[in-house]
């Protein structure tokens, strides 16, 4: 039985909750994927992004129980292997390893996708630099890796914000030359039901970095509060901007332009941030974009 001495040291704060949950979350499903979503179920990409958000609550509560009642290191692991057995935890720690590898790679593909629009960069030598390097933050610590997953989840959530304020005033504000709604809102099922329900289960990885920070309970500060109330604070910032921000592309963009489109943000950015010099609203998405492949590591 480990000892009191061999327990992590508390060094994460609400705020740290928060930004690892809200890091975890925000990528590709934002950056690159609502185009690709788009082009499955049209305008109701927005209602998708919606019910998807509200599909991960029972996941998130259950995670917020588990974590607040055994606040130790291995989150998926650790509760299957105390409820089930060191065969279940093993089997459900190598799924969750297997999720985050995955996640991990469609975010290299978005980095690649928003690097490569200032510049040709190699995808692979980028891949296996960052894997090193956030591997390397990682062993380190918690508290050095935390420091770090602040200034990126406050970098993206303040672009974003301004992204997504910018993009209502200009399309139903009528406060930029963008000229309105561009894109078509009608009809709003392009191919039904089924193409819908399809699509929610494409956005739904979207959400899949919330449950994160069970991985970091252990170090967690006063856990029974932080944990529930800095999952719910990032899942409310990540719906909200979501689905404005979806709502922003789909009005902005034609839809055959949004359908073929692997950096909608950027793309929608540029109509209606025309009016900031030396193309400064287009170079904040990028590097809010950046930020948020980078915090997802």
């Amino acid at each position: 039985m480990a000892t009191d001495s061999a327990s992590l040291k508390k060094d994460l704060t609400l705020y740290d909750v928060y930004a690892v949950s809200t890091g975890a979350m925000f990528s590709s499903g934002f950056f690159l994927l609502p185009g690709i979503a788009a082009a499955e179920t049209g305008p109701s990409v927005i209602l998708a992004y919606l019910v998807a958000g509200l599909l991960i609550l029972p996941s998130m509560y259950s995670m917020a129980e588990l974590s607040t009642a055994m606040p130790k290191a291995g989150g998926t692991y650790y509760f299957l292997d105390r409820a089930l057995g060191p065969l279940a935890g093993t089997v459900g720690g190598l799924g969750t390893w297997l999720a985050l590898v995955f996640k991990s790679a469609f975010a290299l593909i978005g980095m690649g996708a928003y690097l490569a629009i200032y510049a040709d960069v190699p995808i692979k030598p980028l891949a296996a630099a960052l894997t090193l390097a956030f591997g390397v933050l990682n062993v380190v610590g918690a508290k050095e890796s935390s420091l770090l997953q602040r200034v990126l989840v406050t970098i993206l959530v303040g672009v974003l914000g301004f992204y997504a304020a910018q993009g209502v005033l200009s399309v139903w504000g009528g406060q930029s030359a963008s000229g309105g709604v561009a894109g078509e809102f009608t009809p709003f099922f392009t191919e039904g039901a089924r193409g819908f329900l399809a699509t929610i289960g494409i956005v739904f990885v979207s959400y899949a970095g919330l449950t994160k920070v069970a991985s970091v309970a252990e170090e967690v500060q006063n856990p029974d509060r932080n944990i529930p109330l800095g999952m719910g604070l990032s899942l409310l910032t990540a719906t909200a901007i979501y689905v404005i921000g979806v709502a922003i592309m789909v009005a902005i963009l034609p839809a055959s332009d949004l359908h073929a489109d692997l950096t909608p943000v950027y793309t929608s950015g540029e109509v209606f941030f025309n009016w900031l010099p030396y193309a400064l609203g287009p170079i904040l998405i990028v590097v809010a974009a950046i930020a948020a492949f980078a915090s997802t590591g």
